[in-house]
């Protein structure tokens, strides 16, 4: 069995105790972004870690990651010597954010850009880490859109399964990119004033920045509750953004991750919803899950919280959901108020108290990619 060791997150809700607070109480603050298109500066809402500039270079990238991943060693008192064997799997759906400026106004100017020279590409932000923590292993890296980083955790633990690596650190980063969000603003698929998932009055997609990190392993290096069961990932070709609204893609993919982790439906404690808040997004996944579930188990939303986060959702609302459990409780969702007419059932509305379960996790991405996994939580010693 596959143990999740621990996870830490950098995210706009601060600190640990503050994003305990903040699923507890239902309140998060958005910021918002400025951007230019044809001209015109518009502004949208915007989940930001910090006030950080956001020219962006190699240097801050890989600040960042040391940032979250020294949190994650101290908070479990391991050093990188204590991890022989491991993998690093790194999920994003940025290529290269060093590069995104430079491409940007490259673009705006006519003239052919300037780089730094070097090898490009979001694998290099995974070999310098290794470099600088002394890791010997592989290093991967997943740009499969909104699915990024829960792909690359995926990956790592059938890695892990099939003993090619004893541990594996797995990472999600996403940032402010100005081509991301010009491109999702210029499809008209992000919200003017806030996050509705499942919400009969969505109107789109509030973005948001997070860098997060969780340590796998064969062996517990420290004890833990937490375990990986199994998933399952799969592409559609209905569309070049999304799934097949009937959601019989999504409900495929479902199965097969209850399948692989040798469960039944029933057997799910609750289900942690991608909830873009785009329309048809929305509608394919309701309609995937009563497609799959027969009755369909309490399931709750955490881009309300910090944004869609893109491809690092994958682990970051993984780590944020496993704060919330270890506090003892799931989030209710804030902003999900009047249920879509449509809908079989509401999102959790108020936080429930919840001590351990078996909880699928669900991410759906630009491309029709679809993920499902599940986790699984023990009971605290009496």
């Amino acid at each position: 069995m596959i143990s999740i060791i621990g996870g830490e997150l950098l995210c706009a809700l601060g600190q640990g105790t503050a994003r305990i607070e903040a699923l507890r109480t239902g309140q998060a603050t958005v910021g918002r972004m400025a951007v230019t298109l044809n001209d015109r500066q518009l502004s949208f809402p915007y989940y930001r870690l910090d006030d950080t500039s956001r020219l962006v270079s190699t240097a801050l990238i890989d600040a960042y990651l040391d940032r979250v991943v020294s949190g994650l060693f101290h908070k479990l008192a391991l050093t990188p010597s204590d991890l022989g064997n491991i993998g690093v799997f790194l999920g994003s759906s940025s290529i290269d954010y060093s590069l995104a400026r430079p491409i940007e106004q490259a673009i705006i100017s006519g003239t052919a850009g300037h780089g730094h020279g070097r090898r490009v590409g979001g694998g290099n932000y995974a070999d310098r880490l290794m470099t600088r923590l002394d890791l010997q292993g592989l290093s991967l890296t997943y740009n499969t859109a909104c699915t990024s980083s829960a792909n690359a955790l995926m990956e790592a633990a059938a890695m892990l399964t099939g003993h090619l690596i004893d541990h594996a650190l797995v990472l999600g980063l996403e940032l402010f990119s100005p081509t991301t969000v010009e491109g999702f603003a210029l499809m008209q698929l992000l919200s003017p004033d806030q996050l509705r998932p499942f919400d009969q009055h969505r109107n789109g997609m509030v973005l948001g920045e997070a860098v997060s990190a969780v340590l796998l392993s064969r062996h517990e290096l420290r004890p833990s509750p937490w375990h990986y069961l199994g998933g399952q990932s799969s592409c559609e070709t209905y569309s070049v953004t999304g799934p097949d609204p009937s959601g019989v893609g999504i409900a495929r993919v479902i199965t097969a991750a209850l399948a692989a982790a040798g469960l039944v439906p029933g057997s799910i404690t609750a289900i942690k919803a991608h909830g873009t808040a785009s329309d048809s997004m929305d509608l394919a996944e309701m309609r995937g899950m009563a497609l799959a579930f027969a009755t369909l188990p309490p399931y709750f939303l955490l881009k309300p919280y910090i944004g869609h986060t893109l491809g690092g959702c994958g682990v970051a609302e993984l780590v944020l959901m496993m704060e919330g459990l270890t506090a003892g409780f799931l989030p209710g969702a804030p902003t999900a108020t009047i249920l879509d007419q449509e809908f079989t059932a509401a999102p959790l509305q108020q936080g429930m108290a919840v001590a351990a379960g078996r909880f699928m996790l669900n991410y759906f991405g630009f491309g029709g990619n679809n993920t499902s996994f599940i986790i699984e939580k023990s009971e605290p010693p009496a």
